[in-house]
């Protein structure tokens, strides 16, 4: 059995495996960066750790959203010790999985704006069906300069 964190990302339910999860906080001041693309919001200070901050509603070419009361950074760690956040909607819950029952994304289902390679498949929770997204291949360089060509920005 595993447990992942659930967040919301418009209509949609997603999950990401807890060990790579190193902590969720509120929105805070976020230092934007002049020129940069839109799904990049700035860096945020975390206990003196300069972190970037990727908008996943805007790296999916979804609509940048106005109210920010729900909204949670999601302060990921990858497998290389890389670190990075995330500006989700919500955190809904933790739940437990097993792996096993985790079904492969069919051909014709391309979940709205994530390429397939970023995803690892969706899975049946209590909240209904959650998309598992790959923490190493949402911070790996050459996936967000690929994301931003095909979501436009």
């Amino acid at each position: 059995m595993s447990n992942i964190v659930v967040f919301g990302l418009g209509e949609g339910k997603y999950g990401i495996p807890i060990e790579q999860v190193r902590e969720i906080m509120p929105c805070t001041e976020v230092t934007p960066v002049p020129g940069a693309p839109t799904f990049f919001e700035g860096f945020l200070n975390v206990r003196g750790e300069l972190i970037s901050l990727i908008n996943l509603r805007r790296f999916i070419g979804m609509e940048k959203m106005e109210n920010r009361e729900d909204t949670r950074i999601i302060v990921l760690s990858s497998m290389e010790n890389k670190v990075q956040g995330i500006l989700v909607d919500e955190v809904t819950s933790i739940a437990e999985i097993s792996l096993d029952e985790l079904q492969p994304l069919e051909e014709n289902i391309v979940d709205k704006g994530f390429a397939k390679e970023l995803l690892k498949g969706v899975i049946e929770t209590s909240q209904g069906l959650v998309v598992i997204l790959d923490v190493d291949s949402i911070m790996s360089e050459d996936k967000t300069e690929a994301q931003e060509v095909t979501s436009g920005v």
